[in-house]
């Protein structure tokens, strides 16, 4: 977790920060080279959203972990959670023209076509009045993405696998509010949860999905 807090450090400060020998950390530096690098004597971290999954895997908090991630590495940390569920993702989905939005993440199920629209805030801080307005500017954004879905189809294949729309908004810390504008709020230690759960979960919020016109 040190390393990926400080993404490049010198081996004998990260020995000292760890109190662990130095010999110890070039042994878990050499065990780990897919993710990690020596570089003059420097640590450096070479995949910071693999090596946070691999944390995970070890047992280490998931919000934990996010923190220590940047902005666009907690969106890359949310779409790798959605993959490994057996979600098919992608990252940054764009239209350009007629009009413009962005989606950070978009998430099928090919089995059902239940999609996920997801926005990531990666923010140190939050508000009911600051989540309210995420909501309402990410229930736009799907209504973006519904009237010109002919051409996001055109652009990403994976949309024509979708049925049905549901907005959700991940954040770095647990929302003080859950719903607004059929918007659902999570934290991105809940995601795991809310995906083994959905139906339970957004039938209890109220959350409706919205279907694709055909």
């Amino acid at each position: 977790m040190t390393a990926l807090k400080y993404r490049r450090i010198f081996i004998e400060e990260l020995a000292s920060l760890t109190s662990l020998p130095v010999e110890i950390v070039e042994q878990v530096v050499r065990e780990n080279q897919d993710l990690l690098v020596v570089k003059n004597n420097e640590v450096l971290v070479r995949e910071p959203v693999e090596a946070a999954l691999k944390l995970v895997s070890n047992g280490v908090s998931i919000d934990g972990i996010s923190s220590l991630l940047n902005w666009r590495d907690f969106e890359y940390f949310t779409m790798r959670i959605l993959f490994e569920a057996g979600y098919e993702v992608e990252h940054g989905l764009m239209i350009t023209s007629p009009v413009r939005f962005e989606i950070d993440v978009f998430a099928v199920e090919p089995a059902t076509g239940f999609t996920l629209v997801v926005d990531c805030k990666h923010w140190s801080y939050t508000s009911t009045s600051r989540l309210i307005e995420a909501g309402e500017t990410h229930i736009k954004r799907i209504e973006k993405l519904i009237k010109y879905y002919s051409y996001v189809k055109q652009k990403y294949r994976i949309a024509s696998k979708a049925r049905e729309l549901t907005p959700l908004i991940i954040t770095l810390l647990t929302p003080p509010i859950r719903i607004h504008a059929n918007t659902l709020f999570l934290s991105i230690r809940e995601l795991p949860v809310f995906l083994s759960n959905r139906h339970y979960i957004l039938d209890y919020y109220e959350v409706k999905p919205i279907k694709i016109p055909l």
